[in-house]
């Protein structure tokens, strides 16, 4: 036990390095390309922003994902006058996943920047290649 404890606190911040590594260098990847290259390989984002002169563009993927705790959740049924019957469920927590990548264009729609916030962001190429440039990925020149 001792030992799993060990090798598990030493490979906490290598996964966390690893997450943040890999969105970091997956936003990176299209500095300098036109939006529509994004749009072609990402979608079209959910929204457009005029902040403080910058146009930005955010992209979002939200999952709610609800656990029952054993003990704390409690199911009381009713009929109504015609016969429906209706579960109401109460207890347990609801934990909110999401993914925010924002991209920063120029006047000529190029990407200059751009940041990601979530805890639901890929954090590794094989699961998040999708949003890597295929123009410009560094994983696939290794």
């Amino acid at each position: 036990m001792k030992k799993f404890l060990i090798i598990t606190l030493l490979l906490t911040p290598i996964s966390a390095f690893a997450w943040e590594s890999f969105m970091d260098k997956c936003i990176q990847s299209w500095s300098g390309y036109p939006l529509d290259s994004v749009i072609k390989k990402w979608g079209y984002p959910e929204y457009e922003r005029n902040i403080a002169g910058k146009k930005l563009y955010v992209w979002e993927t939200y999952d709610y994902d609800s656990d029952v705790i054993p003990g704390t959740g409690m199911s009381i049924s009713a009929t109504d006058s015609k016969g429906r019957e209706t579960t109401f469920t109460s207890g347990g927590q609801v934990k909110l996943e999401f993914c925010r990548k924002t991209l920063e264009v120029d006047n000529n729609n190029k990407i200059i920047g751009g940041h990601w916030e979530g805890n639901d962001c890929p954090k590794f190429y094989f699961v998040g290649k999708k949003f890597v440039n295929p123009e410009n990925n560094e994983w696939a020149k290794r």
